[in-house]
C-alpha cells in the first residue's frame, strides 16, 4: 500500500519536473520576423493584400500564473509575427483580444504590404 503512494508521488515528482523546464519560456521571436509591422487600424493597410487568419497565443493553464501579462503579451505577439513570417506577409493588423483567464490571444489578419 506504502509503495503504490511513493510510486504516485515519484510519478508526479518527475512530470513536474520535466514540464518545469518550460514553465517560464515565452514563445521566441525569430529572427527574419523583427521587420513584420502591426497596426490597429485598417487605413494603414488599405494598399495591402489580405494573406490569411491569425490567432497568437501564450500561456496555459499550468503557467499563466509564473509568467507576467507583459511577458505573455509578448509571447503572443511574437507568435503572431511568426505566423505571419511562415505565410510571408510583413504586415499584421489586429482586432482583438480574446478574454481567456489562462493565456494572452490575438485574433489578427496578415497583410502583405509594398515596401
Amino acid at each position: 500500500m506504502i509503495f503504490n503512494h511513493l510510486k504516485v508521488i515519484f510519478i508526479f515528482i518527475t512530470g513536474l519536473t520535466l514540464t518545469s523546464c518550460s514553465l517560464f519560456d515565452i514563445q521566441p521571436l525569430d529572427d527574419a520576423t523583427s521587420v513584420i509591422k502591426l497596426y490597429d487600424a485598417y487605413e494603414h493597410l488599405e494598399q495591402c493584400t489580405f494573406v490569411d487568419e491569425l490567432v497568437g497565443s501564450e500561456g496555459t493553464w499550468y503557467n499563466y500564473l509564473f509568467i507576467s501579462n507583459k511577458d505573455l503579451t509578448l509571447g503572443s505577439i511574437n507568435d503572431l509575427k511568426n505566423q505571419a513570417n511562415t505565410m510571408g506577409a510583413n504586415a499584421i493588423h489586429i482586432q482583438y483580444n480574446l478574454s481567456f483567464n489562462t493565456s494572452v490571444t490575438f485574433f489578427a489578419q496578415a497583410y502583405d504590404c509594398p515596401q
